[in-house]
């Protein structure tokens, strides 16, 4: 091959007003054995000139390749100084260390190292990868290494994409040797380069570290095959010394001439990632096609956990919005209705004595006595329709469940018999219109309607009424089980004061004036007695509701409660988090542990290939990326598949929970069941909270293990291998 070929590949070398490329001064490597410490070299003083090619031989275990991986900045290990390029390796940081060893010394291992899934061709072009180049850039780089390395009746045979399992020894070496000087660098590094090969493949071989050589790299190849003992310097490594045996060197000229670089910047020490977006992702998808049982256990942790999770927060979620739902339509499941006690109304005081005291308990939020009585309602026929109605306070915790579409609860000023009235009521009142918008609702806020109040003789017959004017202050969608519209208590008191008097003579006001209420004692001490007939509690949580009747009833009282009718809410509820909930717990600390347990053993399986691609320039950060973005996307195929599955799980049961209620309807005409067909909200409602939760499980998992083999040494592992 022509050697102004291979120049052009070649990195100009760089380096200081020195003529050599390496300089190592009083070198010790030390090792710890079972006798104690082992000296492998001792003392080493070793100039490289550039463009050099020096072989160094010896017997097995005399430390080449130790002095192999200290020259190629894999071990830091050693006392002593080296300088590369004039430059101190020893003030270099890992980061820059592995940057320096990328872009300045091309490494040859004696067994290869070829990754087995690539082809010969991929092997060679995968430096290139790291090297920022073009894409027209890393294909003429690679077709140059290949012509390199291959001769063309060779590549056009396709030896180039042959696998390394099937190529020959000497193929798999020259692959080797030019992904090694691929992108050109300054020293080329070669250990064991011939051995096991055939004469004829170590004549390739051979002829190809010339060329290399001829283009103005420096070569160091350590061997004991005595088919390079008679190449450029020789030197012998016996005893941890090394002992010069020939310093004949015929290059002269060589055709790429050095010049002074920089140490390479590894931006955030090397974490953050070199490769393209796209590369990353192809990387990643590569592997785990590669890796099909880790992939697929994987994808069964998260397509469990994502289901499960889903159908718990669906079931949760549904019987709390059924909850809610039923509470807008007038349902009240958090509330517990007292009447006054026996021993109460015996003493003739306050109805309810311990109001205050049952306020003060913790699941209690609020304690309001009030009264409820029936008003007829004048209609627009002039008939007369009683409506029951609850008394209410300006600042009443029922206001808080009313769904309100116009309007709101009463003023402070109440200087009129103000009321909140449901849609149905006003539709009932004022004829049936269409509704298309709340503007329209609010048109009925200050409208006014007639009601009448009965007056009663001695006899109890009835001899009159009294008029009343209510303005609607508030609309309402629904109010509670029957009601329609609800007034101020103090106005229910006085109304019922009017329904007991006999005497015919306790006036009743127009409005809301309440002095002319007071203007008389008789009618005050009516108004201020008190005569709530009901009081309400409201507890802070629907699970506290039939603990605090049992409790209610021991101190004598007759507790009322919605509740009973739908018990059932309970029930599920206690099932999804006495049963659902640790079995998610569970399931969720399996899939963190599979996560774990497969990225280490995947990871540790690994080990040797991912040595390679450090070496070969591949950055901690793209090695912690690639493997983060392939677990994102078998996590989040997990999450989609495990979503359907529990979006196809929660519809099946609802219909046949709704089949089921319409059964038991038509059987018992209970329809309080029906509720069971809706306990399931759409699962897509909780998958972002899920989603992130869960891609947060994945993250934490492959974390640890993947930067701890980023940050692993590539010499160790190779020790290991």
């Amino acid at each position: 091959m022509d050697a102004g070929v291979i120049s052009t590949m070649t990195q100009k070398a760089t380096s200081d007003c020195s003529e050599n490329l390496v300089e190592i001064r009083g070198l010790t490597r030390a090792f710890a054995g079972s006798e104690g410490v082992i000296n492998v070299l001792e003392g080493i003083d070793f100039l490289i000139p550039y463009h050099s090619l020096t072989v160094i031989r010896g017997p097995s275990g005399a430390g080449k390749s130790t002095l192999l991986r200290i020259l190629g900045l894999l071990d830091a290990g050693f006392t002593g100084s080296m300088r590369l390029a004039g430059k101190d390796v020893a003030s270099l940081t890992t980061s820059e260390r592995d940057a320096t060893r990328t872009a300045v010394i091309g490494l040859v291992f004696q067994e290869g190292r070829l990754l087995p899934h690539l082809s010969l061709a991929e092997n060679i072009a995968l430096p290139l990868q790291f090297a920022g180049l073009t894409s027209e850039e890393a294909v003429s780089q690679a077709e140059q290494a290949e012509a390199f390395a291959f001769r063309a009746e060779e590549r056009a045979a396709g030896v180039t994409r042959l696998r390394p399992s099937v190529a020959s020894g000497g193929q798999r070496q020259r692959a080797a040797l030019a992904r090694a000087m691929v992108r050109g660098p300054a020293l080329i590094l070669a250990d064991e380069p011939t051995s096991n090969l055939d004469h004829a493949s170590k004549a390739l071989v051979i002829e190809r570290l010339a060329s290399m050589r001829a283009a103005g790299a420096t070569i160091l190849i350590v061997s004991h095959d005595e088919a390079l003992f008679g190449l450029g310097r020789q030197f012998s490594l016996e005893n941890g010394q090394l002992l010069e045996l020939s310093s004949a060197d015929s290059l002269k000229d060589p055709q790429s001439r050095h010049r002074p670089f920089a140490i390479p910047n590894a931006p955030l020490s090397g974490w953050w990632p070199s490769l393209p977006l796209w590369r990353l992702i192809g990387n990643a998808t590569r592997d785990l096609l590669r890796r099909p049982l880790f992939t697929l256990l994987l994808l069964i942790a998260v397509i469990a956990g994502t289901a499960q999770s889903a159908v718990f927060a669906s079931l949760v979620s549904g019987l709390d919005h059924f909850v809610e739902q039923t509470v807008a339509d007038g349902t009240r499941l958090t509330r517990v209705t007292l009447k006054p006690r026996k021993v109460d109304l015996a003493k003739g005081g306050l109805r309810f004595p311990e109001q205050g005291e049952l306020l003060t308990d913790p699941d209690v939020s609020a304690a309001v006595a009030r009264r409820a009585t029936t008003v007829s309602i004048v209609m627009s026929d002039a008939s007369n329709r009683p409506y029951p109605s609850l008394g209410l306070y300006p600042d009443d915790p029922e206001l808080g469940m009313f769904h309100f579409v116009a309007g709101a609860g009463f003023t402070a000023k109440n200087d009129q018999f103000q009321m909140i009235a449901t849609t149905d009521f006003l539709l009932e009142v004022f004829g049936t219109r269409a509704m298309n918008s709340d503007k329209e609702w609010a048109s009925f806020v200050g409208q006014q309607i007639k009601a009448s109040i009965p007056r009663f003789g001695k006899s109890g017959k009835e001899i009159g009424t009294e008029p009343l004017t209510l303005t609607v202050a508030g609309v309402i969608l629904k109010g509670e089980a029957d009601r329609q519209f609800y007034l101020p208590n103090e106005l229910l008191i006085a109304i019922d004061a009017i329904k007991r008097d006999r005497t015919g003579k306790l006036p009743f006001p127009t409005n809301a004036d309440h002095s002319a209420w007071r203007a008389d004692a008789d009618i005050k001490s009516l108004i201020d007695w008190p005569w709530q007939d009901m009081m309400h509690l409201y507890l802070k949580n629907i699970d506290d509701v039939v603990p605090k009747i049992a409790l209610l009833s021991a101190r004598g009282y007759h507790p009322e409660a919605e509740i009973w009718k739908y018990s059932w809410i309970l029930n599920l509820k206690s099932a999804a988090y006495g049963v659902i909930a640790p079995l998610l717990a569970l399931l969720t600390g399996v899939v963190g542990l599979v996560l774990f347990g497969n990225i280490v053993i995947s990871t540790r399986l690994r080990e040797a290939e991912l040595a390679v691609l450090k070496v070969l320039g591949m950055r901690r950060g793209d090695i912690l990326a690639t493997e983060v973005i392939g677990t994102l996307i078998t996590a989040t195929f997990g999450l989609t598949v495990g979503f359907l599955f529990a979006d196809r799980l929660t519809l099946a049961l609802s219909l046949q929970l709704k089949e089921s209620a319409r059964i038991a309807s038509e059987i018992s005409g209970n329809l309080g069941s029906s509720g069971y067909a809706f306990v399931f909200e759409p699962v897509w409602s909780a998958a972002p909270v899920i989603a992130a939760g869960t891609l947060m499980l994945v993250l934490v998992s492959v974390l640890w293990p993947t930067v701890r083999a980023a940050c692993g040494d590539p010499a160790a592992v190779f020790a290991r291998s």
